[in-house]
């Protein structure tokens, strides 16, 4: 016991240290990746735990006599996931899956009707706020980005309800992949320089995550996803041998149920599609309920609870600011709440520059044609609100990751639960079909992560 604490403490203080280190972040992630995965095989020698690629297996059936209890209400469950197979194929759905009711595959339109007019307008900003991802310089503000969004609502609404997430993601990421590439090919044939962002981030805490809150979300989000599956395994009488957690090292990464797959591949399409689906809907539905505790936390009314200054949630590259900065003042102009600052935007000069004071000093910063310096930006919280900002946090990470999860999780890709559903809906006298459409998002997927390598 003592060497296993031992180890675990040397392996949090190396971790802390890589963070500390004044390197790139990719740097950082391929060290804390080394060095994680030298300490899940170290536990696997040491105390003969299962071994997967490089992440931990700590396997149990304790908690299995409880999912059978929850299982119990198998009329509900059922039409859980039958909601979700709609939010994944959208109107195709019941085309694809017979079974499905008119009142089930009305709840699932429902749902992706107030994922598109709710969720989605404040996704991108929301996971900015929190989340280390590439920035290109697009929005400027939440209430920015949730006005252009709201303008393309009925778009979203149109095309999220005619094809659900699983085809809406998979377009949105070829269509990303061919920008890149084409933006790639430019700059090395062409002479051109464009700023290449990728259109996938892989996601660490302590490298782009907040380290306490994006543990404790994980462990939400895989717990909810992981569950799920189970119980709808047991709604379906699909034994389930074991479940547990995957580490890596010492970071939950995910959970897994373990049914007896030869019983599962034995029941009927429609069944086995609820099983599959049913982590994505978990994971569509925590997301609404922490946006939804977000909002009611963002609405309590706290004294002195914003600071003097705006914060900055995101930068694009090319500019002195960065993610962290605290504007005080513009142009000698300065700020004591964040409504001074926008009201003063309208007054930024265009295609020229601004004297932006910060806490780190004055920076001149450059401004577009519409005036805009390419930052996202939030009121500045006063450091005596930390739970505020902790809580806060983790209700974001909660939003955005769940949400990100669900939706990627549909991809028709191999290893993804996406493939395999449309596997079972399309059947098996398309899969020709089924293995060109996974070629092509597989290898959009591909492209997406290319220029973190570039």
């Amino acid at each position: 016991m003592l060497v296993f604490l031992a180890a675990l403490a040397l392996a949090v203080l190396a971790f802390l240290l890589i963070l500390s280190l004044q390197i790139p972040d990719i740097a950082k992630f391929v060290l804390e990746v080394l060095l994680l995965a030298g300490y899940s095989y170290f536990l696997h020698k040491r105390h003969n735990i299962e071994y997967y690629y490089g992440m931990l297996m700590l396997k149990t059936r304790e908690g299995l006599d409880g999912i059978d209890r929850l299982a119990k209400s198998s009329a509900l469950w059922c039409t859980f996931a039958d909601v979700g197979l709609v939010m994944a194929f959208g109107l195709s759905a019941p085309f694809l899956f017979r079974h499905l009711r008119k009142r089930d595959v009305a709840l699932g339109l429902s749902a992706l009707i107030i994922t598109a007019l709710l969720m989605l307008p404040n996704l991108y900003t929301t996971a900015l706020s929190v989340i280390a991802l590439p920035y290109d310089g697009t929005a400027t503000s939440h209430a920015a980005q949730a006005d252009s969004s709201m303008l393309l609502a009925p778009a979203l609404v149109l095309g999220i309800t005619a094809l659900g997430y699983m085809a809406v993601i998979s377009i949105s990421l070829v269509y990303q992949a061919l920008t890149i590439i084409i933006s790639l090919a430019q700059n090395a044939f062409a002479g051109a320089a464009h700023n290449v962002q990728p259109g996938a981030s892989l996601l660490l805490p302590g490298i782009n995550l907040p380290f306490v809150e994006g543990i404790l979300a994980l462990m939400f989000i895989l717990f909810v996803h992981e569950m799920s599956h189970a119980v709808l395994s047991r709604v379906a009488r699909v034994r389930l041998k074991s479940a547990g957690i995957l580490l890596f090292g010492f970071i939950p990464v995910g959970a897994f149920v373990d049914p007896d797959e030869g019983q599962l591949s034995r029941k009927a399409a429609y069944e086995q599609a609820r099983v599959l689906v049913a982590g994505s809907t978990a994971n569509f539905a925590l997301s609404f309920i922490a946006i939804l505790l977000l909002f009611a936390v963002s609405a309590i009314p706290l004294v002195g609870l914003y600071d003097t200054g705006v914060t900055i949630i995101a930068a694009r590259e090319g500019i002195p600011l960065v993610k962290g900065d605290v504007i005080l003042g513009i142009n000698g102009e300065n700020f004591t709440s964040f409504q001074d600052f926008v009201d003063y935007k309208p007054q930024m000069p265009k295609n020229s520059t601004v004297t932006v004071h910060t806490l780190r000093g004055d920076l001149t910063v450059p401004t577009d044609a519409n005036g805009a310096m390419g930052i996202v930006f939030q009121p500045c919280i006063n450091p005596s609100y930390g739970w505020y900002v902790f809580v806060t946090n983790f209700l974001k990470l909660l939003f955005a990751l769940n949400f990100f999860v669900a939706t990627v999780n549909l991809l028709p890709i191999p290893l993804f639960d996406g493939h395999r559903l449309l596997a079972l809906g399309l059947g098996g006298r398309r899969a020709r079909l089924l293995t060109l459409i996974a070629g092509i998002v597989s290898l959009a997927l591909i492209a997406n992560v290319l220029p973190w390598f570039i």
